[in-house]
């Protein structure tokens, strides 16, 4: 499973966070390589509310035995279904 990870510009109101602040996200994908999914990342991401995407780094999961994180987890499994699942950080980029 191919993670990525980067950042990306909220360009909906909501209710978690604020419109035009720059986040961190973190996205499992089904499918790799990572050049092959980058408009399938984008109009996932898009359809979200989030635009201005900056991949910062890539890599590929071989045993999610080693994600401890539970909200991590809980994506990589999603995506597993889904073909995509995203997580972002609640904090916004300084």
């Amino acid at each position: 499973m191919l993670i990525i990870n980067g950042t990306a510009e909220l360009m909906n109101n909501s209710n978690s966070f604020n419109k035009g602040d720059r986040y961190e996200f973190n996205m499992f994908s089904l499918h790799m390589p990572l050049e092959d999914q980058l408009a399938q990342i984008e109009d996932y991401l898009v359809t979200r509310g989030w635009d201005n995407i900056e991949v910062i780094n890539n890599g590929v999961v071989e045993d999610p035995s080693h994600i401890e994180h539970e909200v991590l987890a809980a994506a990589y499994e999603k995506a597993k279904s889904e073909g995509f699942a995203v997580t972002i950080n609640n904090q916004a980029l300084i």
